[in-house]
């Protein structure tokens, strides 16, 4: 199985092309598309993204993760196993921080095989059809790792805030905004939990020197139209949200910002 995730969108043929690829080499490959509407060159959501996405999918699955802003320049291509017997076939650029944090890594391999290469010659700009998916292709049918090229020590992490308790304050990070303008964070639910705080509690939001009130709630409609909630995401993340609204927009954050939560 190979999960396939991008920032490359669906109005061009990328995604279809790279998927043929994928079938030329290897006609039986099952490959679910995770997305490809990371919005262009967000590594940092991607990162997030990827993780949660790989909660679901089983052991041994390959995953295709090409949201490369460098392609063509010196940054490399690699393919990491992780301790839970995943894969990913990836430029190294940040990427795969997250899974690297949460799995620990096994192994990692610079993808140096030239005989694996979809063409002889590589277009400068497409890695993701001419490297990546083919390399991803030939795990999916049980190539061993050293058969990739050499191992690497190690491998490029993208700084990100880690979630912690101060006091009676939650601290992390905003980790994806969705399409809803729903804000999930890096930290965990269980975590904010762990402070004394229990359905239909009163909580304060701090976005820099702002305050917000909230509801901890298990769904959107346990509060009002227009209200601010908190509750656990389906990753098991603290997410905020605005019933039939948009959270983003009236904390004003973006991906990476940091976030409090108090109670």
């Amino acid at each position: 199985m190979i999960g396939f995730l991008t920032d490359w969108g669906l109005k061009s043929h990328y995604v279809g092309v790279a998927k043929a690829v994928i079938k030329r080499i290897n006609p039986t490959a099952e490959i679910i598309d995770i997305t490809h509407e990371i919005e262009p060159f967000n590594v940092r959501k991607a990162s997030h993204v990827l993780y949660r996405a790989t909660l679901d999918f089983p052991p041994s699955t390959v995953f295709l993760v090409v949201v490369d802003y460098g392609v063509g320049t010196s940054r490399k291509a690699i393919v990491m196993k992780t301790k839970n017997d995943q894969i990913f076939v990836a430029p190294d650029n940040g990427v795969l921080t997250v899974v690297a944090e949460e799995y620990g890594v096994s192994e990692i391999r610079e993808i140096e095989n030239r005989d694996l290469f979809y063409r002889k010659n590589p277009s400068f700009t497409f890695h993701g059809r001419d490297i990546f998916a083919p390399v991803a292709a030939h795990l999916d049918m049980g190539l061993p790792m050293e058969k990739i090229g050499e191992r690497l020590l190690s491998y490029e992490v993208l700084k990100m805030k880690k979630p912690h308790i101060d006091e009676n304050r939650v601290i992390g990070e905003v980790a994806i905004i969705d399409t809803f303008g729903n804000v999930s964070t890096n930290i965990p639910y269980e975590m904010f939990a762990g402070m004394g705080v229990d359905f239909d509690d009163i909580v304060k939001i701090k976005v820099g020197k702002k305050e917000f009130k909230a509801t901890v709630t298990k769904a959107f409609g346990d509060v009002e139209i227009g209200e601010f909630l908190v509750h656990p995401d389906s990753a098991g993340f603290l997410e905020i949200a605005v019933n039939l609204g948009n959270a983003s927009k009236l904390l004003s954050v973006k991906e990476g910002d940091e976030i409090a939560i108090c109670k």
